[in-house]
């Protein structure tokens, strides 16, 4: 899917709006990971005994990441659904 305007560009114009679109993906990418293992690790990450995790600790982890993933899935397809709608709603 084509980014409105894109077409009005010359072809080194759209490889860096591209290159630009692409770095702020993984720019955001990466603070949601970052942001995630902050949250996740201040929230289950209680005993500096060992190293390792303590099995409460792998448990809550994992459910934390789980309801991360779940959650990040259900607004991305709440998001394609909006889209989509406000592609359909556009006048021709």
């Amino acid at each position: 899917m084509a980014l409105p305007g894109m077409d009005q560009l010359s072809q080194r114009d759209q490889m860096q709006v591209m290159q630009a679109l692409n770095e702020m993906q993984m720019q955001e990418m990466m603070n949601t990971y970052n942001n995630l293992v902050e949250k996740c690790f201040n929230e289950c990450v209680t005993s500096f005994r060992t190293k390792a995790l303590e099995s409460s600790e792998e448990q809550c982890v994992t459910r934390c990441v789980q309801k991360f993933m779940s959650f990040s899935q259900r607004v991305s397809l709440r998001f394609q659904e909006k889209q989509q709608q406000m592609q359909l709603q556009k006048p021709s």
